[in-house]
Parts: C-alpha cells; sequence; structure tokens
C-alpha cells in the first residue's frame, strides 16, 4: 500500500483497502489511575455544562472527560428516589500523578450538588471497560452527531431539553471533551482533518425490538439534532449514521476532493462502500 493511500485510509474509514496489519505505539498508563463518575440532578446540569465549556479547554492533558446524560439507571450508588429520572453525569479518567488528579479534578467533584461521586483510584483496565454494559447486542439503535467549537448557552438548552424529554430508558446523550495531542495533529496530516478543541456530541436512542411505536425515538434524536445544527463545526465519521453524502462532506470538508482522488486511483468500481462511503467521481452504481 503506498504513502498516499495509507494517508487516506488514516481516517478514511474503510474506502480504500482493507489493512492486513496494525503496528501500534503503547504507552504506560496505570495500572491504578484516577476516575469514575459524579452524577448531577437535570437542573444542576446548566451550571455543570457551563462550567464545564470553559474548564475543559484549559484542564491538564491528563484528564479525560466524558459526558452522559441519560434517565438514571438502577444503580446502587444513586439514591433510588432518583431512578428514571434525567440526570447529568461526567466520568473522569486521570491517567498522571495520583495526588496531581486530586488536586486537578477538585472542581468538577465540588460543583453543585451531586448525587453520586465516585471518582477514585482504581484499576486502569476496570475504569476502561466500565461503560461496557450501555449498548448491548439485541437493542434497536439509532444515532445522530455533531462536534461543537464550544457549548454556548443555547446548545446547552437543548441538550436539557432532549434528556428531560427522552422517550426510552436505554436512551442516552453522549459528550467527549477533545483537546490536548490530539488538537495538535495537522489538520493535513490524516483524513480526519480538523480536530478542533471542543465536543463531540452524540444524540443515540436505543429501544427494545418490541417497542410499538419505533419512530418516536427517531424523532426524538433527529429534532435534537436539528437543534444542534446552527452550533455545528462538522463531524466525527464514525460517529455517522444516515446522513448519506451531506454527513460525508461535513465530516471530511476540504479534504474530500483529495480522498475522492485517491478513490478514482485505488477503487474506482467503488468496492468498499459499505461504510460511510467516499464514491469514485464516476459514482457507478454497483
Amino acid at each position: 500500500m503506498t504513502r498516499s493511500c495509507c494517508g487516506g485510509c488514516a481516517g478514511g474509514g474503510g474506502n480504500f483497502g482493507i489493512a492486513t496489519a496494525l503496528e501500534y505505539r503503547l504507552h504506560p498508563v496505570g495500572p491504578t489511575v484516577l476516575g469514575g463518575p459524579i452524577f448531577w440532578r437535570l437542573e444542576d446540569a446548566p451550571q455543570v455544562l457551563r462550567f464545564l465549556r470553559d474548564f475543559a479547554p484549559e484542564a491538564p492533558e491528563e484528564l479525560g472527560i466524558t459526558m452522559a446524560m441519560m434517565l438514571a439507571p438502577p444503580a446502587p450508588f444513586l439514591p433510588p428516589a432518583q431512578v428514571g429520572r434525567p440526570v447529568l453525569g461526567l466520568v473522569l479518567a486521570w491517567a498522571g500523578d495520583l495526588d496531581q488528579g486530586e488536586q486537578a479534578t477538585a472542581p468538577l467533584r465540588g460543583l453543585g450538588s451531586p448525587i453520586a461521586e465516585l471518582v477514585r483510584p482504581v484499576p486502569y483496565v476496570a475504569l476502561q471497560s466500565a461503560l461496557d454494559g450501555g449498548a448491548p447486542h439485541g437493542r434497536h439503535y439509532y444515532w445522530k452527531s455533531h462536534r461543537l467549537a464550544g457549548l454556548p448557552d443555547q446548545a446547552i438548552e437543548v441538550l436539557v431539553d432532549r434528556v428531560a424529554s427522552i422517550t426510552s430508558p436505554f436512551s442516552q446523550i453522549s459528550g467527549w471533551a477533545m483537546g490536548g495531542v490530539v488538537s495538535r495533529v495537522d489538520p493535513e496530516a490524516t483524513a480526519v482533518g480538523e480536530r478542533e478543541i471542543g465536543f463531540d456530541l452524540s444524540l443515540a436512542a436505543a429501544w427494545p425490538p418490541a417497542d410499538p411505536d419505533p419512530g418516536r425515538h427517531l424523532v426524538w434524536v433527529r429534532e435534537g439534532w436539528e437543534a444542534l445544527r446552527p452550533h455545528s463545526v462538522g463531524v466525527y465519521v464514525n460517529f455517522l449514521s444516515d446522513e448519506g453524502t451531506a454527513g460525508v462532506q461535513a465530516a471530511y470538508g476540504k479534504r474530500l476532493a483529495r480522498l475522492i482522488a485517491l478513490k478514482d486511483r485505488y477503487d474506482p468500481d467503488n468496492v468498499f462502500r459499505l461504510n460511510a462511503n467516499i464514491p469514485p467521481s464516476q459514482r457507478p452504481d454497483r
């Protein structure tokens, strides 16, 4: 595989070939890290999210922050009276000195009136797998996503409204604070393109196969996605759903022309098309 095709595969979504071997560069982590979730009632969400939009871009690079807005599950660490009610959760992961992590995460742990705070020293492998059960096989899923450069008040209002009107106890809004080393990669170095400091947000509906009215879950996602669109600066290609060519354009931006040229060279028949497809310029039927 040539260098140009490798550049397309680095973020090109499997449009150009099959990787037969991968080489990973590992970095030491743990074995113990500082991490875990913090949960707040929905009424605290605007305060927490406004704080987060200012805190995350300046946070130390050792700190990872994942956001989840959902109906509180029947977890033993949550107040029984809160189960089934909307909550905001932040899952923290500090991969550095534990004492420094205590100081770095203190502003988040002391924010508002948390209903649960489980940020503790834990094995890295335990924290890494803590959310594995959130999307079990067998349910139906539908999602749409945006990349936001920040969390303006209007976007926060949309997020709070969406979780307050959620249509399934299995649905949620997920978010990831982006920055650090990721944001310093040259946009032209890979097909992924711009890696602005900001937030990736995903509205994901989930429901059991026997649900008599699945359409309401799709509407919940689409309405929220449309309401957030004025604040969007793009989308991460792995989070694309049914946006079609418009989604591909949003994901790759000005790099799309270069990727189409690669497609013309390496896959003019569009054999690799069961993905967020970058079609060749001739757009073959097959």
